[in-house]
């Protein structure tokens, strides 16, 4: 249609011409005549009006007696559901001498149950064209099932006896524990999670959220009775709630529930108690040693605000126009303005926890110094002046106008009315989402990177060829230089200022 509009907008201006039979077509056109006809008058688009509210669809919520939470919502526009049972237990409740713990319990669950074995349990998945799977984090473990809607009873009876009845059996534990011996050592050679190990556990010390991924030592104390033991204390239905969106009736989903998950009994779930972070009084600095790397990937975190705090939306906000994206400051300084690295990005975590805020990019050796100080620059000025207001417009508009993706599907939906319980936001949230961004004022935005961000109090994590880049992380402070492994191999002094100057770049 717009290609049969803009051809009539170019026609003839001395009147219409009508087809008629019997009548030669019009002469191909001679060379150059479409060189010498004007292009189309193109006109822009209107500007946008303000991001109106996304409705987000009701909630059913409901319990069943045994204090299992069931939050249902209809989406008719597919003929399917995904069922989410949430455990509020994750690697925050690993013993100290048992780091991943949490996680092997959510990978064993998919290895069969008391009434299925692992190939049994993936033939009766396979038969209903469903998917499961299981994810785990520092706060759930999550086992979820998409399925036709017309199988939600069956689907329903499959999640309950992975949830409810986990084998555990010790030849699948043997394979698993091997698959993940294999996964840490390939972990040591990827640079983003060893910047990560260390970035977390220099930001919360003993805090749980400090442990990120299991180790080898680990690995080999772990038995069977430690994954049943913490299945059996975090796997009881007042410590979890099940989402369930899609095509069935609410009325239908408590149905198949009650039947499959009545019995589930209560338990007592042990509380978690979080040591207090670290406070840093300065800049601290660890550079991860890889020898022979020609670039070295570098994260800026510090520690900012748990999800429900009512400074997440302006600290949102304000990191949009730090880094959130390829138009925001960083990107389009060390980027394209300075030609530094590919990328530069910032991301505000979320958790129940306060959660850090991190910048990142990656490097060329040689420019390692002057990358450090536009970070610097960029992570000062955002805390010392108020965003403009074309780039405040800019940064809001983005965040609200990609909200809209953010339900789009049964599968997100699920997951954002599991965010509202993990997090303990009220359920008309989302529904005034676009609008609490909308409103953000600069000095707001400002305030609150100011509370939670503090520059000169940041941790710097750099993974590269020591011998390479020491020198330029010792301008910014003192540096702790670590192997691949964790294991300290020096401490470096930071440069007094005269030395700083006869650096060099690199």
């Amino acid at each position: 249609m717009t290609l049969l509009l803009s051809a009539a907008a170019c026609g003839s201006t001395t009147g219409a011409t009508v087809a008629t039979p019997n009548v030669d077509p019009p002469a191909a056109p001679q060379p150059g005549a479409a060189a010498a006809a004007q292009p189309p008058t193109r006109q822009s688009p209107p500007p946008s009006g303000p991001a109106r509210d996304v409705r987000f669809p009701p909630i059913a919520r409901s319990h069943l007696d045994n204090g299992l939470e069931i939050d249902a919502v209809r989406t008719a526009a597919l003929p399917v559901v995904y069922l989410r049972l949430v455990v509020r237990s994750g690697a925050e409740t690993d013993p100290p001498q048992l780091p991943g713990l949490a996680h092997l319990v959510g990978q064993m669950l998919e290895e069969g149950t008391r009434t299925r074995t692992a190939a049994e349990l993936a033939e009766a998945v396979e038969f209903l064209g469903a998917d499961l799977w299981v994810e785990d984090n520092e706060e759930t473990v999550t086992v979820a099932v998409r399925a036709l809607a017309e199988h939600l009873d069956a689907a329903m009876e499959l999640l309950a006896d992975v949830v409810r009845n986990p084998r555990f059996a010790e030849d699948e534990l043997r394979k698993l524990k091997e698959r993940e011996r294999s996964r840490l050592e390939m972990q040591l050679s990827q640079e983003r999670f060893l910047a990560r190990r260390e970035l977390f556990a220099a930001l919360y010390g003993e805090h749980p959220y400090a442990r990120i991924d299991t180790t080898v030592e680990a690995l080999g104390r772990v038995r069977r009775a430690d994954l049943q033991r913490w299945h059996r204390t975090h796997f009881v239905p007042n410590n979890a709630f099940l989402v369930a969106v899609g095509a069935p009736e609410p009325e239908a989903v408590r149905a198949a529930a009650e039947r499959h998950f009545a019995t589930w009994r209560r338990g007592t779930v042990p509380e978690v108690r979080y040591p207090a972070p670290p406070s840093p009084d300065g800049r601290r600095i660890v550079l991860v040693h890889r020898a022979g790397s020609v670039q070295s990937l570098v994260l800026i975190g510090r520690l900012a605000v748990a999800r429900a705090d009512p400074d997440f939306v302006p600290l949102l906000v304000q990191n949009q126009v730090l880094g959130g994206s390829a138009a925001s400051r960083l990107f389009m300084d060390l980027r394209e303005r300075r030609s530094l690295t590919y990328g530069a990005y910032s991301r505000l975590l979320e958790r129940q926890q306060p959660a850090p805020l991190i910048a990142s990019a990656q490097v060329r050796n040689e420019v390692t110094r002057e990358a450090l100080a536009a970070f610097f620059e960029h992570l000062e000025r955002i805390v010392r002046e108020p965003a403009p207001e074309d780039e405040l417009s800019d940064a809001r508009r983005a965040l609200a106008d990609g909200f809209p993706l953010e339900i789009d599907t049964p599968a997100k939906i699920a997951s954002m009315v599991g965010d509202l319980r993990l997090f303990g936001l009220p359920d008309d949230y989302w529904d005034g989402f676009r609008s609490a961004i909308g409103a953000v004022t600069a000095s707001e935005a400002l305030g609150a990177m100011q509370r939670h961000f503090d520059p000169s109090r940041v941790v710097v994590v750099v993974v590269g060829d020591a011998d390479a880049v020491q020198d330029a992380l010792r301008v910014w402070g003192p540096v702790r230089v670590v192997d691949v492994e964790g294991r300290e191999l020096r401490r470096l002094e930071p440069f007094a200022s005269g030395q700083a100057s006869e650096t060099s770049s690199g």
